[in-house]
């Protein structure tokens, strides 16, 4: 896996999109303080996941959008792109490169994405996971998490062998397997405490079930009886129908007879007057082409004389054309008289041509001749006014120092009169600079007093700070603790509200109860088991207010089938008297009390509890209870009347001596343990609420006390600059007054030596005048010479112009001569494309003449055509005319034919309307008899479900009186089962596929916890061997990286405990020539080499695909640093490594240079280099 490019659009200083280009080997990045660096090592972190703004040096998320700056508004988004490739990821896409987007919007929301498809956080960790890229492993370092390694707790350093020995996956499928197997426990409880109830509920309702067999055989005979009188009705209904049928049917034949006179009278009415609509259509169409023949011999005289008309144009253009034939001929014969002539003049030019080129190379010579005198006396020209230019120049010279000479002697006269001002003023200034500096020491003295007690105020603000923080770890910790365990009480409440809901279900249905009887009873927690043992199922009886709502509660369950279900009135009669049973002594040890006694009673449900409990006696155990019921039984007072015996355990007797034992969860442990579990969410839910009001009080201090130490800290920092200020200030008045010392001792050396050199000048001076005079003369004499030889250069230039006057002149001549000749040929060329043109448009009229010809003969040949056409159309009309006569006198035949088969439908439709209203006498009487059947069917089905049919043979008197005397028998056994759930059956096949069912997957969360452990076992095995592998690899490697990173010295990883699973990680180092000692007393460039030779050494190991270091290189010197750059270019043979460095030693070693820079405030700029190409 590598690293190609990661791509940046509004993140912190970043605004426009910004593309990193990262290659194998070093790549650095650099650039001034404050510039957005350390912005690309947070876009690292953050596309990577990181959910903590303060590890991305932010206060919240938002902050790592950027916020603007003086010319560009905050963006509205941030948006970061890693791109790698060479991963074994499935999620590659053709190119083999992955990309991870992570994107935040100032709204809050944001987007994950892998190949620019959505996804989830979770998704990207997992693409990482084990790769070397993890937040938490050390692909990223910087310069304070260099320290916290070797800061932290042992534990804390175990993240290096956990990462050396690649067991982070191994880690996350624990963390997930621990997860489900709390979950699957927690199920497994629930599911038990299900499959109980489930298994009571099928022991209760079995002996209902067994009842409802019993009704439902009774039943099926009941039925089978009425089947079959109700059959004989239906038998003699069909008889009646069959009769009725047969009448139906013949007045069905009569009808359809008439209906097939009628028919084929209606099928003769529709001939005729077909035939009639036929004729009268021939008729029309004989008039329309009459009409349209008329029409054609109209249109047709008019064509005739259209097309006379074209013949005498097309004429008329044929004399034209032999008119325009003669023009062109003469046009032609013109033409050629015009070429003849351009032929003659052409021989006349050529012979004048020749003549003026001769001439033209005669002058030429005698031109070329005097162009060269002309240029040797301009050459010794020029060497004479090289001469007069030496001279000049040299006397400029001798001008210029002779200027510079007064000029300076002036300059040392003010000099020396500025330097007496200055010595003056200076000795004044000295004088005040020393009063300046005395103050400025005073100022500085108060200003570092001041400074020292708000740097002491400060320490105690961040001791109190870190002191809150610290609570507020522990509380948060305890709120973590609280909220687990709130969400398992939670979570088995839920359970034990499921458990009493099907308790309760189908008891609340339609019924409108008070409570149930489990809700009047509040047993001590001792006695629960026995009180549920005595009364059993009764605790789950419905409470009514009277005996007229039991009635109607017993009448609703019975409509509605519902399952059998208990009821007692709160209002007995008032001459009712509740029977104890119970008359005993209770002065026995053994005997505990009445029940009735033991247990509190809601108030106005006292009557029940009695009638409950009044007779039930709790003893210690099951040996006092058999003893008790023997000693009733030999005991003939009346005082012994004995009723139920209860032990503490749920073992009950009755006074019949039937023994019941065994333990369930009942109604009132469950209600116990709700209330209980109720109680305890409500203290765990005021203790969560007291701790999140303590954690804001205490964050809002944490919060109030860091805007305290912000503004302390932007105090000290105002004093501190003050401090700086004033002492640079005092520093500089130091070397001020230094400097006008030195500078009042110089102007007083130098006033001297400037009236020593002004003497020195003015001797000079004189000597420099005299030379100017000699010079000056000899440059006239030059003159003169040069004066002469431009007098001849000018005569031979004048004989020079008049023949190149000649020479032009002739050459004008030839060129207007050449236009002539070009004239000419132009010329010709058109009278040749003349006479071409004249032959082509000779040619078009031929063609055109023909064109008119045969036009002239297609004309006279469609004229006398059009004459015999408008002949036949003539005929035509004159026949059609006859025929339409002929077809007016069949038309009016049809017509009389038509009336007489109309009065005969008129006459069948009156006899068919009298058969139609017997029929329908004889189909009411027919539906009568259907519905008499349809109802006895369908009370048959309603009532039992089957459908009848007749018999073939009639039953006899004495067969159908038999069961109609059976039948009330049958129907009082079934009134004297009473009331029966026939859904018992079906509720007790339910109950017991659903125990099945539970059962089963009991067993599968058993197999499932099962898998889990043996799943962790196996991991914890695995981790074990691959960390003790690699603590032992990254021991000895540590040892070599750290003596070839000092030198010399020894260093060794020491486990904690002896279990590699928990065991953290002592590092000991020893530089060399120190002793042993602590790692907080060693140097800043000391704990960077060491934590560096623990990180290097893990890289020797397991190679990540990427290193990120952020400044690590700052607290080292230079012998340090090269050791250190020399092992980092060979772990980047297999590692990419971008640093964030200042050093320059760093920055010769690196292949890479990005640098960043900030030209306009609060926007980073990118700047790349390839150093590997540049060198």
């Amino acid at each position: 896996m590598r690293i190609k490019r990661i791509e940046l659009i509004g993140f912190k200083s970043f605004y426009e999109k910004t593309v990193f280009n990262f290659h194998p080997g070093i790549t650095a990045i650099v650039g001034p303080n404050g510039c957005g660096k350390s912005n690309i090592v947070d876009a690292f972190r953050w596309v990577l996941g990181e959910q903590s703004a303060k590890s991305l040096r932010g206060r919240s998320m938002e902050d790592v959008i950027f916020s603007g700056s003086t010319s560009k508004k905050p963006k509205g988004m941030a948006e970061v792109t890693l791109i790698i490739s060479g991963g074994d990821s499935g999620a590659s896409s053709e190119n083999g490169e992955i990309s991870v987007t992570r994107r935040l919007y100032r709204s809050g929301e944001s987007d994950y994405l892998i190949n620019k498809v959505p996804c989830r956080l979770k998704d990207i960790k997992d693409l990482f996971l084990d790769t070397g890229l993890e937040l938490k492993t050390y692909s990223i370092l910087e310069q304070g998490r260099m320290d916290e390694i070797l800061n932290s707790k042992p534990e804390d350093r175990r993240f290096l062998i956990e990462e050396v020995a690649g067991v982070m996956k191994y880690k996350v499928r624990k963390a997930e397997a621990l997860q489900k197997l709390e979950a699957s426990q927690i199920n497994l409880q629930r599911l038990q405490d299900i499959i109980a109830e489930v298994k009571r509920q099928l022991n209760s309702i079995d002996r209902y079930a067994r009842r409802a067999e019993r009704y439902k055989q009774l039943f099926e005979e009941a039925k089978d009886l009425e089947v079959r009188v109700a059959t004989r009705d239906i038998t003699l209904l069909n008889n009646e129908l069959l009769e009725l049928t047969s009448l139906e049917n013949t007045l069905k034949s009569k009808e359809a007879q008439l209906e097939a006179f009628i028919h084929r009278t209606e099928a003769l009415i529709e001939q005729k007057r077909l035939i009639s609509l036929e004729n009268e259509k021939g008729l029309q169409e004989i008039q329309t082409r009459l009409h349209s023949l008329q029409r054609e011999i109209i249109e047709g005289d008019a064509k005739v004389a259209l097309l006379k008309n074209d013949s005498e144009n097309l004429k008329e253009r044929l004399q034209r054309l032999t008119m325009t034939e003669g023009e062109l001929l003469s046009q032609v014969e013109n033409l050629n008289i015009q070429l003849k002539e351009i032929e003659d003049n052409n021989v006349k030019m050529n012979l004048e041509l020749s003549n003026l080129n001769e001439t033209i190379r005669v002058k030429g010579i005698a031109f070329s001749d005097l162009e060269n005198e002309i240029f040797d006396l301009e050459q010794a020209l020029e060497s004479e006014r090289g001469q007069l230019f030496d001279k000049a120049e040299a006397l400029s010279t001798l001008k210029n120092e002779i200027s510079n000479l007064t000029s300076l002697i002036e300059n040392l006269e003010k000099k020396e009169k500025k330097n007496i001002e200055d010595i003056s003023s200076l000795k004044e200034g000295l004088s005040l600079l020393s009063i300046s500096i005395k103050e400025a020491k005073d100022r500085y003295s108060d200003l570092e007093s001041a400074l020292k007690e708000k740097i002491e105020f400060r320490e105690r603000l961040i001791d109190g700070i870190n002191k809150k923080k610290e609570e507020l770890t522990k509380i948060e910790g305890d709120l973590y603790k609280d909220r687990e365990e709130l969400a398992a009480m939670s979570s088995r409440l839920e359970s034990l509200i499921e458990l009493h809901r099907e308790k309760k279900e189908g008891i609340e249905k339609g019924i409108k109860i008070l409570c149930q009887v489990a809700d009047i009873f509040e047993s001590p927690p001792e006695y629960e088991i026995a009180i549920e043992a005595a009364l059993g199922e009764k605790l789950a009886a419905a409470v009514l207010n009277d005996h007229e709502e039991v009635k109607k509660a017993l009448g609703f369950i019975k409509e509605h089938k519902i399952h059998r279900s208990a009821f007692i009135p709160l209002r007995m009669p008032h001459n009712f008297q509740i029977p104890l049973k119970t008359q005993i002594s209770y002065s026995s040890d053994r005997i505990i009390g009445k029940a009735i006694d033991l247990v509190k009673v809601r108030e106005g449900f006292e009557n029940i509890a009695l009638s409950l409990l009044g007779d039930v006696v709790i003893v210690d155990n099951l040996n006092t209870a058999f003893e008790l019921w023997y000693e009733s039984l030999n005991m003939a007072s009346a005082e012994w009347l004995l009723g139920f015996l209860v032990t503490l355990e749920g073992d009950v007797i009755e006074p019949s001596g039937m023994v019941y034992g065994g333990v369930e969860k009942g109604i009132l442990r469950i209600k116990r343990e709700i209330k209980g579990l109720e109680r305890d969410i409500n203290n765990k839910r005021n203790n969560i609420l007291q701790g999140k009001n303590t954690v804001a009080s205490l964050k809002d201090d944490i919060a109030s006390t860091d805007r305290d130490i912000v503004s302390l800290n932007d105090e000290i920092s105002r004093l501190q600059k003050d401090s700086h200020e004033l002492q640079l200030k005092i520093v500089s008045l130091e070397e001020e007054d230094s400097r006008q010392e030195k500078r009042l001792k110089y102007l007083c050396f130098e006033l001297d030596e400037d009236k020593k050199e002004r003497e020195m000048v003015w001797q000079t001076l004189k000597e420099k005048n005299k030379t100017y005079k000699l010079q000056e003369d000899e440059r006239y004499k030059i003159e003169d010479e040069i004066k002469n030889t431009q007098n001849v250069i000018a005569k031979k230039k004048d004989m020079l112009e008049v023949l190149r006057a000649q020479v032009t002149e002739t050459r004008l001549s030839l060129g207007t001569l050449k236009e002539k000749m070009d004239s000419m040929t132009r010329e010709k060329v058109r009278v040749n494309t003349a006479l071409l043109e004249v032959e082509r448009k000779r040619s078009e009229l031929s063609e055109e003449r023909s064109e008119i010809e045969r036009q002239l003969i297609q004309k006279e040949s469609e004229i006398k055509e059009m004459k015999e056409a408008l002949k036949s159309y003539v005929a035509m009309v004159e026949r059609l005319q006859v025929e339409g006569s002929n077809l007016k006198e069949i038309l009016e035949a049809k017509k009389a034919e038509l009336s007489i088969a109309e009065k005969e439908y008129k006459s069948y439709m009156a006899e068919i309307e009298s058969v139609r209203k017997e029929l329908t006498q004889v189909e009411i009487k027919k539906t009568e008899a259907s519905l008499k059947l349809k109802h006895i069917n369908e009370d048959i089905k309603k009532s039992y479900g089957v459908e009848l049919s007749p018999l073939e043979e009639s039953l006899t008197d004495e067969s159908l009186k038999d069961d109609e005397e059976r039948l009330p028998s049958l129907r009082e056994r079934l009134q004297e089962i009473g009331p029966v759930n026939l859904g018992a059956l079906e509720e007790f096949e339910e109950l017991k596929m659903r125990y099945e069912f539970l059962t089963k997957q009991q067993d599968d969360i058993l197999q499932s916890i099962k898998l889990l452990q043996d799943v962790i076992s196996t991991i914890d095995g695995t981790t074990r061997n691959r960390l003790t592998e690699a603590f032992e690899a990254l021991n000895e490697r540590f040892k070599e990286v750290f003596t070839i990173l000092f030198g010399k010295g020894r260093a060794e990883l020491i486990l904690t405990s002896d279990d590699i699973l928990t065991a953290g990680i002592e590092v000991v180092a020893q530089p060399p020539g120190k002793r042993l000692q602590n790692l907080m007393l060693l140097s800043g460039g000391e704990k960077a080499m060491t934590a560096l030779s623990l990180l290097f050494a893990g890289f020797m190991i397991r190679p990540t695909p990427l290193c990120i270091l952020d400044e690590v290189d700052a607290p080292l010197d230079e012998s340090n640093t090269d050791r250190f750059t020399a092992l980092l270019k060979e772990l980047a043979k297999n590692i990419q490594f971008i640093t964030i460095t200042h050093n320059r030693r760093t920055m010769e070693v690196v292949d890479y240079i990005y640098g960043i820079t900030m030209e306009e405030p609060g926007i980073s700029k990118v700047v790349s280099m390839q150093l590997v190409e540049a060198i």
